[in-house]
């Protein structure tokens, strides 16, 4: 009896303790899933909120790249979706922008440029000069007071030139050119006389004839890199195709006071002779300021002609060689904004006298053939658009062999 008992309080503790511990992992399981359902829904509200988020984002680069097509700009690239990878994130933040528009365009007109594949350009240039002679035909006496008669020529040359020119990139380093001009020469020749003719003109005129050619090929040395500037080696070709000076025959007519008034019959658009330049151009950046030199040389070959004089009823055979010149130029571009350059320029052109050679007889220099042009020139450049712009300047002659004053109005076009 005492046996069967024991037995019957050790099941009924066994069965208390088993009902404990069922309840004990009943409460354990609730509190999980409590904790989960509370997890999924945080999960839930941060997606909701990625997602309203994102959308924003998608909406405010809509309206972006609408005003910027409104603007005439290209629309930049599009923010990096949600869900790339960190790596190509910060890459795109590293990555430096490019040039603006106006850099890109004082660049292309003060350098050279090799991130369009293939650019064209029409241009129109006008060019005035005024050059007074004081003739002077008598004596001084005591060495002071002149006796005689005192009267000033006067020569005043319009030329505009309608300029047509491309390049295109072969690389991304080397750019091959070619440049075709189209001159209009206007002079008009001015003497004073003691005849009864006072003062006479006499006007000659040349419309619209070919130029000189120009094929050109620029090389990228070294790219701009932090303290060293973009650095581009540059060659010249000029060919003779336009109409040379040599032969053209002098008018000469002549007063009841003995003086005389000669004038060119015709006048030159060309210089008659191969010409082939070498050079460096250089440009540094410094935002907003951009700064630019220029150094070349300029070698003439010699060249034989049927005629070279200027006297009529007169054929002389013989060559002509003018002189080299060496030229360089220095200036400072300042961006006003993203379309909008002013830039200021100083270059001068050195050139050595001219030699002319007779038939059978030795190299002759020709006086007063040297020449010294230096010229200032302020520009203004802006963008049309991402793919064309307008620049134009004026420059000032600072040496009697300089323009006197000069227009230019480029519009280049890129593809």
């Amino acid at each position: 009896m005492r046996f069967k008992k024991r037995m019957e309080i050790t099941g009924g503790c066994v069965l208390l303790g088993s009902s404990v511990l069922a309840t004990g992992v009943q409460a354990a399981t609730e509190e999980e899933i409590q904790a989960q359902e509370q997890l999924r829904f945080e999960i839930q509200q941060l997606k909701l909120i990625n997602q309203n988020q994102a959308q924003q984002i998608q909406a405010m680069e809509a309206r972006l790249q609408g005003m910027e097509q409104q603007a005439g700009i290209e629309p930049a690239a599009a923010a990096q979706p949600a869900g790339q990878s960190t790596q190509t994130a910060e890459a795109d933040v590293k990555r430096e922008a490019g040039p603006s528009q106006s850099v890109e365009n004082v660049l292309q007109e003060e350098h050279t440029l090799f991130s369009n594949k293939w650019t064209v350009d029409a241009s129109l240039n006008y060019s005035h000069y005024d050059r007074k002679q004081l003739v002077l035909d008598g004596f001084l006496a005591l060495d002071a007071i002149f006796l005689g008669d005192i009267s000033v020529d006067d020569v005043e040359s319009d030329i505009i030139s309608l300029d047509f020119g491309t390049r295109y990139n072969v690389t991304d380093r080397w750019q091959l050119g070619v440049r075709v001009p189209f001159l209009s020469r206007y002079s008009t020749y001015t003497k004073n006389t003691a005849a009864d003719e006072g003062v006479v003109q006499s006007d000659v005129d040349t419309s619209f004839k070919l130029g000189d050619l120009e094929l050109s090929s620029y090389y990228q040395l070294f790219p701009e890199s932090g303290r060293w500037p973009d650095t581009v080696w540059n060659v010249r070709l000029k060919a003779p195709t336009g109409k040379d000076p040599y032969g053209i025959k002098n008018v000469t007519r002549e007063y009841d006071d003995g003086s005389i008034h000669i004038y060119p019959s015709e006048l030159p658009t060309g210089s008659g002779l191969w010409a082939l330049s070498t050079g460096f151009s250089f440009v540094k950046t410094i935002d907003p300021a951009i700064l630019f030199a220029s150094i070349e040389y300029t070698h003439q070959f010699a060249n034989s002609f049927d005629d070279i004089s200027s006297e009529v009823d007169v054929t002389q055979p013989g060559e002509v060689r003018l002189g080299d010149s060496i030229s360089y130029g220095l200036g400072m571009a300042l961006a006003l904004n993203d379309r909008t350059s002013l830039s200021f320029a100083f270059s001068q052109r050195i050139q050595e006298e001219a030699e002319t050679k007779v038939s059978g007889e030795s190299w002759e220099n020709v006086k007063s053939s040297d020449g010294n042009a230096a010229t200032f020139t302020s520009g203004v450049t802006y963008a049309l658009g991402s793919k064309s712009a307008i620049s134009t300047s004026v420059g000032i002659g600072l040496t009697p062999d300089a323009p006197d004053f000069s227009l230019s109005m480029k519009f280049p076009y890129s593809f």
